[in-house]
């Protein structure tokens, strides 16, 4: 299953709970995924746990015991009426007590997901996104998730309102505001994955640089050993600066430090010779 598949079986997988967050979760699911007409409500459900738990929460926040046939539901339109909904073509007006609490903005949230909801794999991108059929219904979604703290942004995609957050942080947070706590915490164990693996990649980086640098240096030190040596003008240096020229000649792949090591001087006082070695051979 995709990661946005894993994160609504977490979310029909959560108790119903309370009577207020039961209604306001309905509410979210009815106006998301249904299609209201003179003769009722139509919300189709493709995933069998969403279908289920729309089912039971019209059984217990609003008593509505009629037997439905997957993946569609049928409901008449007195059950908005219910919700405290009013509808006036496309657009709707939801009572504002029907979200006194964060708990019901939670469920609210919640049902909007689960009927109108996609998360993008995090191994590929951070993205949220909720589409809504008309504005009043993305502002709203938009208004809830400022309310903790988010900051969506929003576009029109075709007929849609698109409510949208994309940053790790803010995916993490919405997933737990939800109430999906696996699939925030699996979220997060991938980034401490890919933050490891980006500093195993840049020290790998690093050392491959330095591992360049050296050889490009030891490279020039040989090729004015070698001038030196073709001129003659080696034998005739002082006894410390032919010492030096010997061992890198003898050491073309060691380090600096490596190198300081095998011919028993300070790092320092190798590099200064080398340079010398350097500079005479250019002269």
């Amino acid at each position: 299953m995709s990661f946005s598949s894993d994160v609504k079986a977490e979310l029909c997988a959560l108790p119903i709970g309370k009577p207020c967050c039961q209604r306001a979760e309905l509410c979210a699911c009815l106006l998301f995924g249904g299609d209201a007409d003179e003769g009722g409500i139509t919300l189709r459900a493709e995933r069998d746990d969403v279908f289920k738990r729309v089912c039971v929460l019209l059984k217990r926040a609003l008593g509505c015991a009629e037997r439905q046939t997957a993946p569609e539901i049928r409901a008449p339109l007195s059950l908005l009426d219910a919700l405290g909904v009013s509808m006036d073509g496309a657009d709707a007006a939801i009572d504002e007590e029907l979200f006194a609490s964060d708990c019901c903005k939670r469920a609210f949230l919640r049902g909007a997901f689960l009927m109108a909801g996609t998360v993008s794999d995090p191994a590929k991108n951070y993205r949220i996104e909720l589409f809504a059929y008309n504005s009043t219904l993305a502002a709203l979604a938009s208004e809830m998730l400022e309310g903790f703290g988010l900051s969506p942004s929003s576009a029109v995609r075709k007929n849609y309102y698109v409510i949208y957050l994309e940053d790790h942080e803010s995916v993490c947070d919405s997933l737990t505001v939800m109430g999906a706590q696996r699939a925030m915490m699996a979220m997060a164990d991938m980034q401490v994955e890919k933050d490891v693996a980006n500093r195993e990649n840049r020290r790998g980086n690093c050392f491959a640089a330095n591992l360049d640098k050296t050889y490009a240096a030891s490279a020039r030190q040989c090729a004015a050993i070698d001038a030196l040596a073709a001129s003659g003008r080696l034998e005739s240096l002082p006894e410390e600066l032919k010492a030096v020229a010997y061992a890198r000649a003898e050491n073309p792949e060691l380090s600096l430090t490596e190198l300081a090591a095998a011919a028993g001087v300070g790092r320092s006082a190798l590099n200064r010779r080398l340079a010398k070695l350097v500079k005479l051979a250019n002269s």
